[in-house]
């Protein structure tokens, strides 16, 4: 009995997180219904560091469960589907009309896919790799992107970039490209690890100082390297192949 209550101690740690993840996540649909898409932007990074959290939190309490991996799918479905949607209708694609709803409306239903293959798939509470763009980082680009424009011009200068963007970003989530997770913390782990580790530190001390150009960079980076090491490992598999009939 009291095992079990521990468990469910432990469970409500994460599970904070994810709540905060899913208010964040509101709140951004609020704040972008009101017209202030800045605010409404910055939610939705902040609802992607707690998801990054209660995964975190998780793992050091050992208190992974089913219940808190649907939860936290759901919590996605709002912070990173809909409010990125509803926040790139309401920035722009609202003069667009029919066709700014349907571009509106990618980021949510790519999203969904992106998390219900990841269930279906999900064999292991711990991931050495995702297999697609995450949810989190498509909406991060998307609301960064947005952040940058408001921060150096005041408005939503680079428009017309914005449905390609969507529909990369789409596309990229249920593609089979690779992406890392991110970095345990801690330096007793591997060598790859550490440079993670480094990495993600040097990372978030940037988007600290200069946190509009940073956090655009530094996400819109992270989806490009997912591109170029599946190129980079293509080519390496080309070479195998050619290799193994020269024989």
């Amino acid at each position: 009995m009291a095992n079990s209550n521990l468990k469910i101690n432990r469970a409500f740690i994460p599970g904070s997180f994810t709540t905060a993840n899913i208010f964040c996540g509101f709140l951004s649909i609020v704040y972008a219904f009101d017209g202030n898409m800045v605010t409404a932007s910055w939610l939705i990074v902040i609802a992607a560091i707690l998801d990054a959290l209660d995964g975190t939190v998780a793992r050091l309490t050992r208190s992974y469960s089913k219940f808190g991996i649907e939860l936290d799918s759901l919590a996605d479905v709002v912070s990173f589907g809909v409010a990125p949607s509803i926040l790139i209708y309401a920035v722009y694609f609202r003069d667009i009309h029919n066709i700014g709803v349907v571009i509106s409306f990618l980021p949510l239903f790519f999203g969904a896919m992106r998390l219900a293959r990841f269930n279906v798939n999900q064999d292991s509470f711990v991931k050495k790799e995702y297999s697609g763009l995450p949810i989190p980082s498509q909406a991060v680009v998307l609301s960064s992107f947005i952040a940058f424009n408001y921060h150096y011009w005041g408005y939503l200068r680079l428009a017309k970039m914005l449905a390609p963007l969507a529909i990369f970003l789409g596309v990229l989530m249920i593609s089979n490209v690779e992406y890392d997770t991110l970095p345990k913390f801690t330096f007793r782990m591997s060598k790859k690890n550490n440079r993670k580790l480094i990495l993600f530190i040097l990372s978030s001390l940037a988007v600290m100082i200069f946190p509009s150009t940073a956090m655009f960079l530094l996400s819109s980076t992270f989806v490009l390297m997912g591109i170029v090491r599946a190129i980079i490992r293509s080519i390496r598999n080309a070479d195998e192949v050619m290799d193994i009939s020269d024989y």
